[in-house]
């Protein structure tokens, strides 16, 4: 689709809800208006849980830290929202999928493009040093998403634990006020 189309109109008017727009085509108008920086990459995200390196092969190793670029910057979609009257919380992920799916995706489609590249390319020694760079600098991301997931995780348990504990206070603190309200009641 185009990236740059923002809004729908025939003969003078614009379209309204009455006439049934595909949701699709509103969400990526949407995306196109509120992110036209990521509309591209979002697009290609959401229509395709699959990306095949196949085509990319004829560069051979070349291309692999424009791969590794291009999921770097992708990664914004996950986190990318817009308001939604709709949702629960008004607010509708683009890419509707964990870091976790989302790292998998990456070094799936890495993975595919390593194994695919011809073991003449693969015999020499630079690009062995790449494939190896790129491979620890993967680990490395994977490490440090992991890190990451790991430190949210325990923000929100003490958060959690920390709300339980205000929610304890607060209902005895009601018992307590309900105790004074009665007794006031009955003097």
């Amino acid at each position: 689709s185009n990236h740059t189309i923002q809004e729908l109109w025939h003969d003078s008017h614009d379209f309204d809800e009455d006439e049934n727009i595909d949701e699709s085509v509103v969400l990526y108008l949407q995306l196109n208006k509120e992110h036209p920086e990521d509309a591209a990459v979002c697009k290609i995200l959401m229509n395709h849980t699959h990306l095949d390196m196949a085509p990319l092969l004829r560069w051979g190793l070349n291309f692999l830290p424009l791969a590794v670029g291009w999921f770097e910057g992708a990664k914004t979609c996950i986190s990318l929202g817009f308001f939604d009257a709709g949702a629960p919380d008004h607010r509708r992920v683009i890419v509707e999928e964990s870091e976790e799916v989302f790292q998998s995706r990456i070094l799936t489609a890495l993975y595919e493009f390593v194994r695919g590249v011809p073991k003449k390319l693969l015999e020499r020694r630079n690009e062995l040093a790449l494939v190896a760079t790129y491979d620890d600098k993967i680990a490395m991301m994977v490490e440090n998403e992991n890190k990451r997931i790991r430190n949210e995780k325990r923000r929100l348990h003490d958060y959690l634990e920390q709300r339980d504990g205000e929610i304890t206070r607060l209902e005895e603190e009601n018992k307590r006020l309900r105790g004074v309200v009665e007794s006031l009641r009955k003097s």
